[in-house]
């Protein structure tokens, strides 16, 4: 080294003398022959003063430039001060107040904590040459510790012939040990050393809150506070204010202390908590407890007496709560809130202590160790999903039973269980705040992602470590366009959108559970530059093809880079500086702009496609190139996205083309020439190819869609299975496992969502495969038992398309083979589901509307305008509609509505006429009106909605029929309830009128008109049976309920951050008790909690300009009788029980309660899916039926504490092998007793456009829906 070093320890500089001394001796250090001017009697301030100025004369000067400063154990800032002399000065010390007085501007702060304290494996290798002089190859691969003072000690051992490399790893260090001893020689007196010695009964690097030490520090005098400021003072211990905790530095871990009534510590820190009292308390979120008891614990309770930690463990560790909770406390290692990673580690740790050779419990906690990672995504993605909730609705037994066991004590509470299909289980990796642009699975379970934010994750997804790296680009955080991982997933090569391709050393040198930064790295491009100077100043790389066997003596890897110009450069990979070097083989000319992908195929082909779709092979010995003559290769409006070269032999190989529309084979063979075969990937109407990657053995192609996955058998070209038909899929891969049952992991990132799935596939032989299917999802739990046929083939999946009958009997569902479920509701063990193709089907015609009036009057339109009765497999006659049917509804036995937005058109058909139509029959009656909903009223008019206006058709009296004038704003919302109708409009206008039915007409009365306050857009509107309650969602995923009386709508409650999507679908109880709101997630909310916690909100009232829109006699007088009779602000809220169903609906729901936090919030199922468009009910009010956007069935049956019936057998052994997939299912039987006479109840709901779902009951229930 060329700069000198002076060593100064200021341990005891604490006076003008002695600081005077240390400065003399710094200044006899760097001059040996410098003698004092001053006089030794003058004032010792103008002596420092002297030196102080000689120092830095002396180190501006040139010997002494560069030189550094160590300053050891410096005491105060006055020390600091008389030593900041204008050179580079390493500092350390003890004392916070001094690191608090240095410039953050100017000064670096290492802390001594366990990362900085970490070695590198080349820092490591350095320090034992140091000492031991031998060869690199001689060294141990691995090391004990990477702490530099104990590695120094060990290899002073080795050198001193106190050790070998045999043994080396049981080298005492005594000399590290003493000298932390000394180092707390500063506590004075003795009492302080044994508090700190009993900070050593906390786990290390916790954080300790400062509440705690009085329980361990019970016979300090002073304030707990005086001893931590103590100890902090000498840097013993560290504060973390905010948090109102300390943590002790890892240094001091290596000092192992005996501590005297160790288990009594532990005792007062478990008592602390009183843990049986926070546990028996009877709200969903457990109270009193802080991060630390969710985190640690489980030290404390495996160092009690057995027998009670045996108990306390077991209150703890299972139950469903704490778990929730410490799962939400915990964070990843990149800080994204939510992970089961720490959770799933202390339940394996602590799993002796939990089980205490019970083989039950061993058989919950590994079930709950399955479990957990199963269900993470609806737990974090969901912050008001109960764990136990979804415990409660498991297909494991060994879960189902103890969630059952848990819930008893909660009997106010909502509780479900689910007796749904296709159940999934998806695993995921939760990115934060971040989405995943790109992935790559690696080799020991570790995941590479390119963020959104620019930065590369590389973590560890085992489930069992959680190391991390940050990798990023300081200066270019440029979008990632592709990445590839190279020379033993060692390197990551990338292609940004600026047009630069960037090599990045993995695995960076310092482990930790995170290591953020810059990596090494190497611009591609100016690799080229440099080498080519002027022509390639200012292009871009626009493609780049890693060849990792290309065979050369020189390099066998080469990276292959296409610029905008169409130029392609070679460069060869330098192992030895580990960085890509130009090769000397000539630059190859394509003179094609726009280049998109490229392949080297045989090692002298590049296939090349640009963005246009021009397909040129290229001949690398001559530079020749031509576009092959490919008959039937139509790609002119497709998108070219990716080339990929396998299974290549001598002279064949094979090249996939993926395109955004297509996938295509190109086949390489001898002569040479190429053949052509296009893959019937079979893309869901509407959907396109993202992305897409083969498996390394060459025999599936994984593509990502705008809906989903798609696995793709290469060797029979055959689409064999679906996923994540829910996603818009932004990136994939799929990893090669040689394991006998699972054969792949495949990583997908979706569009908006701030995970990366992990799936697996799995094997699937014999009798349990599907048309020769080799493979299956892990994550798919398709219940199926021998008394129902709820079997989908692999790849096809339900679609949220779905009706219910009028008697709620049975539900009809489509799948996206387009084919009928009819599925009965009624829970038992027949419980029945059949399948209907209508012979229409075969013509691959989607069906867009179903209606089903009851199991004998089912009818679909299909896009193609053509509307199926389903019983009589036979097409209704009408030439109105060749566009698809968006709206189909058979409003009574007689009549039934269909309707084509797009064409602007409705047509009414009569049902059950014999006769054959004559010429001047008015049925089928065609409207030029586009219905969103339509409803029978008096059993004689038909009242028809639209986006412009509402109006109706008289049955007796079809030709004064009248077109509605378009209105100023579009209707977005409406009900009708009691004869009351309810608008709502775009600008968020509400309007109440009366329907009149006198003299053979249907007359509207006004009767207010509110503007509310709310600005997002109103998605959905339902009413209340009676029409004294609205409730309105928004797309914003808001939620607001109003009261209608006294001739006004006037706010009540208003939810927010509880949804965080659309509002699709709302609903009311028949008692008013109820509301569910159906979006992401299924929310039922406590109305009676707020109507007695109601806001106080004053409206703008405004004059109806809307009323001539509807037909209103002006001079009809207003019925006097109110709408709601007046009640007090005051009292509390009654629910309508009179009527029979509403008694007994009010039974099941009265008294319900929320958690602590959201007390109007009884229960949240979240869907697995995005979202669920509708759902349907019982009329009871105590069963739930939805199909969420994932083709996942829910059946959600509520769960009567009071008349419960113990869960029934398991699947036996014989059901369990003959259905592979469904080995641990268990099916439920109902829990209440069904009454036929009480099944079935309207259903209200808004009408999407492609899913209608209203059924008309006794009386009229009215959808709607958004614009």
């Amino acid at each position: 080294m060329d700069f000198k070093i002076f060593w100064l320890n200021l341990k005891n500089c604490n006076s003008p003398e002695t600081v005077l001394e240390m400065l003399q001796k710094l200044l006899y250090q760097i001059d040996s022959n410098w003698t004092s001017r001053c006089d030794h009697t003058s004032n010792i301030k103008l002596r420092i003063h002297s030196i102080q100025a000689e120092l830095r004369r002396l180190l501006k000067s040139k010997p002494y430039e560069n030189c550094l400063l160590v300053l050891l154990n410096v005491q105060n800032a006055k020390a600091w001060n008389a030593f900041n002399l204008g050179c580079k000065i390493l500092l350390t010390t003890r004392f916070k107040q001094v690191t608090d007085f240095l410039s953050e501007a100017t000064t670096t702060h290492i802390s001594l904590d366990h990362h900085s304290m970490t070695l590198t494996p080349d820092e490591v290798k350095s320090l034992f040459l140091k000492y031991l002089h031998c060869r690199p190859q001689d060294l141990p691969r691995e090391v004990l510790t990477t702490n530099p003072r104990r590695l120094s000690i060990i290899a002073e051992s080795i050198r001193d012939g106190l050790a070998t490399w045999d043994n080396w790893k049981h080298v005492n260090c005594d000399k590290l040990t003493t000298i932390i001893e000394s180092s707390l020689n500063v506590l004075e007196p003795a009492e302080y050393r044994q508090m700190f010695d009993r900070l050593s009964v906390f786990p290390p690097s916790a954080h300790i809150p400062i509440i705690l030490l009085s329980l361990i520090w019970f016979d300090v005098k002073s304030d707990v506070m005086v001893v931590v400021n103590k100890l902090h003072k000498y840097s013993l211990v560290e504060k973390q204010p905010k948090e109102s905790t300390i943590s002790i530095p890892s240094i001091y871990l290596e000092l192992k202390v005996e501590v005297e009534n160790e288990p009594t510590l532990h005792r007062s820190i478990v008592d602390h908590y009183n843990i049986p009292n926070a546990f028996d308390n009877d709200d969903l979120i457990l109270p009193f407890l802080d991060q630390y008891f969710y985190s640690h614990i489980g030290h404390h309770l495996k160092n009690i007496e057995h027998t009670e930690r045996v108990t306390l463990f077991r209150m703890v560790f299972l139950d469903f709560r704490f778990l929730e909770q410490k799962i939400r406390h915990d964070s990843t290692a990149w800080n994204a809130s939510g992970s089961i990673l720490n959770t799933l580690q202390q339940l394996k740790f602590y799993k002796p202590y939990i089980c205490d050779n019970d083989p039950k419990y061993e058989r919950l906690v590994n079930a709950i160790l399955d479990f957990l990672p199963k269900i993470e995504e609806n737990l974090i993605c969901s912050k008001f999903t109960d764990l136990l909730r979804i415990a409660l609705m498991a297909e494991d037994e060994a879960i189902f039973e103890e969630a059952h066991k848990q819930v008893q004590r909660f009997d106010g509470r909502v509780w479900f269980t689910n007796h749904g299909r296709f159940h999934q289980h998806r695993q995921i990796i939760n990115l934060g705040n971040n989405e995943g642009r790109h992935a790559v699975y690696l080799h020991n379970d570790f995941c590479l992602m390119a963020l959104a934010s620019g930065q590369i994750l590389l973590t560890d997804v085992s489930l069992e470590g959680e190391d991390t790296y940050l990798l990023r680009d300081e200066i270019d955080s440029s979008d990632i366009l592709r990445m590839a991982v190279f020379n033993q997933q060692k390197h990551l090569i990338t292609l940004h959108s600026n047009g630069s391709v960037k090599l990045w050393a993995l695995w960076p040198d310092c482990p930790g559970r995170l290591r953020s930064g810059g990596s090494k790295q190497q611009l591609v491009n100016s690799v080229v530059k440099r080498c080519l100077i002027g022509s390639y100043a200012n292009l871009k790389i626009v493609a780049f093809h890693l060849n990792e066997d290309a065979g050369l003596p020189e390099a066998n890897i080469q990276l292959h880079v296409a610029f905008s110009n169409g130029d392609v450069n070679i460069l060869n990979w330098d192992g030895q500086d580990q960085m890509f070097k130009l090769s000397h083989v000539p630059v190859l000319k394509t003179m094609q702009s726009g280049i998109r992908c490229f392949v080297q195929v045989l090692k002298r082909y590049y296939v090349v496609c640009t963005s246009n779709c021009t397909l040129t092979v290229w001949d690398l010995t001559n530079g020749s190139g031509d576009a092959p003559e490919l008959p039937g290769f139509n790609v002119d409006n497709d998108t070219p996205l990716a080339l990929d070269v396998f299974d290549e032999k001598v002279k064949t190989a094979t090249v996939l083309l993926i395109f955004k529309y297509s996938v295509w084979r190109l086949n390489f063979l001898p002569g040479p020439w190429v053949d052509l075969q296009s893959e019937a990937v079979q893309l869901p109407e509407g959907s396109f190819i993202t992305c897409g990657k083969r498996s390394t053995d060459g025999r599936y192609l994984l593509l990502g869609t705008s809906e989903g996955l798609i696995v793709y058998d290469l060797k029979i070209s055959d689409p064999v299975l679906r996923s994540n038909v829910s996603e818009h899929i932004e990136c994939v891969d799929i990893y090669e496992l040689f394991d006998p049952v699972y054969k792949y992991i495949v990583l997908c990132g979706a569009k908006g969502k701030q995970v990366v799935h992990v799936h697996t596939l799995r094997s699937v032989t014999g009798s349990n495969s599907y048309q020769n299917r080799e493979i299956a999802w892990v994550h798919s739990a398709d219940e199926i038992s021998v008394m129902t046929k709820a079997c989908l083939e692999p790849n096809v999946y339900l679609r949220s398309l779905m009706d219910m009958t009028r008697e709620r009997t049975q539900i009809l569902a489509v799948d996206s083979k387009e084919r009928i479920h009819l599925i009965e509701t009624a829970i038992s063990s027949n419980s029945a589901w059949s399948t209907i193709t209508p012979t229409h089907a075969a013509s691959n015609c989607k069906i867009n509307a179903i209606s089903a009036f009851n199991d004998k009057q089912i009818f679909v339109g299909y896009v193609n305008g053509m509307i199926i009765d389903v019983n009589h497999d036979a097409a209704l006659p009408q030439q109105f509609i060749e566009e698809p049917i968006d709206y189909l509804k058979q409003v009574s036995p007689n009549f039934l509505v269909a309707s084509a937005h797009s064409a602007q058109k409705t047509v009414i058909f009569q049902l059950g006429k014999i006769d054959p139509p004559k010429p001047n029959d008015q049925w089928p009656l065609m409207l030029d009106v586009s219905t969103k909903y339509a409803s029978l009223q008096e059993g004689r008019y038909i009242i028809l909605f639209s986006d412009h206006g509402v109006c109706h058709v008289d049955i007796a009296n079809t030709s004064a029929f009248v077109k509605p004038k378009d209105s100023e704003e579009y209707i977005v919302g409406f009900d009708l309830k009691n004869n009351l109708l309810f608008l709502a409009y775009e600008n968020n206008i509400i309007n109440v009128f009366r329907l009149i039915f006198s003299f053979n007409q249907l007359k509207y009365e006004p009767i207010c008109e509110e503007e509310i306050a709310q600005k997002a857009k109103i998605s959905y509107l339902v009413a209340a049976d009676d029409g004294t309650m609205l409730a309105m969602g928004f797309e914003n995923g808001t939620l607001e309920l109003f009261a209608v009386e006294n001739r006004k709508v006037q706010l009540i409650y208003s939810i927010e951050e509880v949804h965080e999507h659309c509002i699709r679908q709302l609903r009311f109880s028949p008692c008013k008790l109820l509301l569910v709101s159906c979006a992401e997630q299924l929310c039922f909310w406590n109305v009676t909690h707020m109507r007695n916690n109601q806001l106080e909100r004053e409206q703008k009232q405004r004059r109806s300009r809307r009323h001539k829109q509807h037909s209103v006699t002006q001079e009809d007088a207003v019925d006097a009788a109110p709408i709601a009779a007046d009640i007090d602000e005051d009292v509390t809220f009654v629910a309508d029980e009179f009527h029979p169903v509403n008694r007994e609906t009010a039974e099941l729901w009265r008294n319900k309660r929320g958690n602590a936090i959201r007390p109007e919030l009884l229960a949240c199922v979240k869907f697995v899916g995005n979202e669920a468009r509708q759902f349907f009910t019982d009329a009871k009010f105590s069963q739930f039926y939805a199909i969420d956007d994932e083709g996942v069935y829910y059946h959600l049956q509520l769960l009567e504490l009071s008349r419960l019936q113990p869960p029934p057998d398991p699947i036996t052994l014989e059901i369990a092998n003959q259905y592979e997939d469904l080995k641990n299912l268990r099916i439920l039987d109902s829990p209440l007793m069904q009454d036929s006479d009480t099944e079935g109840a309207d259903v209200v709901g808004n009408l999407v456009l492609e899913k209608n779902s209203e059924v008309a009951g006794a009386t009229p229930i009215l959808e709607e829906t958004s614009s």
